[in-house]
């Protein structure tokens, strides 16, 4: 099982955008300095969500989050507070699957289904799940996929879809 820290939110503060775009990939930088964060990749969903920016960070193990080496360096309030407020429903999730990596191309996209509820319909064939397992927890299950021209899917009762490209490349410690 390979872990993953998932972090979401909104930023619809568009006359900054650029200006967040680089503070956040100077973050990127300083979290990639963490031993056990592996890669690095942000995405921005092809249609409106409620989150429709996420960062995908892979990890050695669910136990780099609570290392010194992270809780001295990063969290929430590692974030520019002036970036910091203007930031909406972020979440971020602690989750593990049997997917080697979640590295997406240039020109290709992830589709996300999130099970809100224990009810909701499983996931779909075609969708690698992954378990929640630690952090906010907002979600009950949540599944990928990743493909060059990904097919949309119809949505189900409980679940949140997204499709996202990325905004860079995969990024890796130095």
């Amino acid at each position: 099982m390979t872990t993953y820290y998932m972090v979401e939110m909104h930023y619809p503060a568009t006359e900054d955008r650029a200006q967040f775009d680089e503070f956040y990939w100077k973050h990127i930088s300083m979290l990639l300095t963490i031993d056990g964060f592996q890669s690095a990749q942000r995405y921005e969903c092809t249609h409106e969500a409620r989150a429709p920016f996420l960062a995908v960070y892979k990890l050695r193990d669910p136990g780099v989050m609570e290392s010194e080496n992270y809780t001295s360096k990063a969290g929430r309030n590692s974030v520019n507070p002036t970036f910091r407020a203007k930031m909406t429903n972020w979440d971020r999730n602690l989750v593990q699957g049997d997917i080697a990596d979640m590295d997406v191309p240039e020109g290709g996209s992830m589709t996300l289904i999130d099970r809100l509820t224990p009810d909701s319909t499983p996931l779909p064939d075609g969708f690698t799940p992954l378990e929640i397992v630690g952090l906010d927890a907002t979600i009950v299950q949540r599944g990928v996929r990743i493909g060059a021209n990904d097919t949309p899917v119809e949505p189900n009762e409980g679940w949140a879809v997204r499709t996202l490209q990325p905004i860079h490349h995969p990024r890796y410690p130095t």
